[in-house]
């Protein structure tokens, strides 16, 4: 049986054309896949960011003398007590996630009045406790903001928290004024 001269080659081009479209579908599969791989990293470094940066505003709330501005922690880096430098790989160097703390601004704050006090049963109240209308404590809403930057990522994530607390109102008058 003889096959007309048209014919020739014409299997062959379909398989070559179906080869092709398999193929640039393969390519386009791959790519997709490295796509969401990168966006999955980026997603992740973003979250282990934003993660070190309430860890460290957890950790300067919980920091005596931070709201008088003295320090944010204990043990900072870079040469700074408003600096945390964090390990996440577990190396024992803490250089992959630094984390800025600004230091607290005193949004609003009011003093207390004696008769808000339970000055009986509170110690803490107790202390507050001063003859006339107000006393020596006061409520005040202050604003905390922490900037953290991952090293080998480069990713950024700034959190800013409101942080409510008793104080003493020779406090406030510094930092609220």
């Amino acid at each position: 049986m003889t096959t007309p001269s048209k014919e020739r080659g014409l299997v062959l081009l379909v398989a070559l054309i179906m080869l092709l479209l398999v193929t640039i579908m393969g390519v386009v599969a791959a790519s997709q896949v490295q796509n969401n791989l990168k966006i999955v990293y980026n997603v992740e470094a973003r979250s282990a960011a934003r993660n070190a940066a309430l860890t460290a505003i957890q950790e300067a709330i919980a920091t005596p003398g931070f709201l008088q501005g003295e320090q944010a922690f204990t043990l900072g880096c870079n040469g700074s007590s408003y600096v945390r430098c964090l390990d996440l790989t577990g190396d024992g160097v803490e250089n992959d996630i630094v984390v800025e703390m600004s230091r607290p601004r005193c949004i609003s704050a009011y003093p207390l009045r004696n008769s808000q006090l339970n000055a009986l049963s509170d110690p803490k109240d107790a202390s507050c406790f001063t003859p006339g209308i107000y006393s020596l404590c006061a409520e005040a809403l202050w604003e905390v903001t922490a900037l953290a930057r991952d090293t080998t990522t480069g990713a950024k994530v700034e959190v800013r928290q409101g942080l409510q607390t008793r104080t003493t109102v020779n406090l406030l008058a510094s930092a609220c004024s």
